[in-house]
């Protein structure tokens, strides 16, 4: 994977998270591919278990972005706050409910009582963090007792390092489209940001500090410092295997179905194959 070569402090993370959500905030619903249909009812299933298991009426979202989250739960529960750094993807959320609240802050010090929520969410975001266990224990800290932080969409280092490798054996070699496709949006993303978007490519891979620099993100790292602030449940999900999109769009969501839950069946054999992962973590 791309490694950082610099020392990085928090404030310069933050302050390159500004930079880029700033320069992609009026073009990220339309950039990003969580945005996709077939993947907003993925995660919106996951949420509705959550809200049943919870009963929950309150729910944080953060690092909220342009509201992703926040749309597909404003019709399940009461009461909804965001909490995201960047100004000018708050700009983006639709708040017309009034149920939603917005707050421009850090969530490494939330504003908020202890056991205020019923719920807390992290989409597409923690390895945006310099330390990912200051927003765990700001989480645990501001869920009820039963409470639930979902976390998803967390880049799993498995798979950037099984992408790694394969790159390193091309020698010339041209490898199938799906190869292809996921060696230039692991490794060369940040590339791809500055040409397209004029976003400085050393900026946003100081923005994802944990995606491309360590492996704190792997999955047994996350449950350990979730263990250790105080979750007594976690559960973990390996998800979007390696050429999903082209099964489910040329063959058959049945199909793609039936292939994840036989590589969820050959677990840990196959975890780099898959490129996210998703944790539930129980207060």
């Amino acid at each position: 994977m791309v490694k950082i070569k610099i020392m990085l402090d928090k404030q310069k993370i933050l302050d390159a998270n500004v930079k880029v959500h700033s320069q992609l905030a009026s073009e990220y619903n339309n950039r990003e591919p969580h945005f996709r249909p077939e993947n907003q009812e993925k995660v919106k299933s996951v949420l509705k278990e959550v809200v049943s298991r919870t009963n929950a009426k309150k729910m944080l979202d953060m690092g909220c972005g342009t509201g992703f989250l926040i749309n597909l739960c404003k019709d399940m529960v009461d009461e909804i706050h965001g909490i995201d750094l960047t100004q000018a993807m708050l700009d983006q959320v639709d708040t017309s409910t009034g149920k939603i609240t917005l707050h421009q802050g850090v969530v490494e010090d939330l504003p908020f009582e202890d056991e205020s929520f019923d719920m807390a969410t992290a989409y597409s975001f923690i390895d945006h963090l310099a330390d990912f266990s200051e927003a765990f224990r700001e989480a645990y800290r501001v869920l009820k007792p039963g409470g639930i932080f979902y976390i998803d969409l967390v880049a799993n280092p498995y798979f950037w390092e099984l992408i790694e490798s394969v790159d390193k054996q091309k020698n010339g070699t041209n490898f199938s489209a799906i190869v292809e496709r996921e060696i230039q949006a692991v490794l060369h993303v940040h590339e791809k940001a500055e040409q397209e978007y004029g976003i400085n490519k050393d900026d946003f891979l100081i923005a994802e500090p944990t995606k491309s620099s360590d492996d704190s993100l792997k999955p047994e790292n996350v449950e350990k410092v979730a263990r250790e602030i105080g979750f007594n449940k976690v559960e973990i999900t390996y998800h979007w295997f390696l050429g999903q999109g082209k099964v489910m769009h040329q063959e058959s969501f049945e199909k793609a179905a039936m292939l994840n839950e036989w590589l969820t069946e050959a677990l840990p054999a196959t975890k780099g194959l898959f490129k996210y992962t998703r944790f539930i973590l129980v207060k």
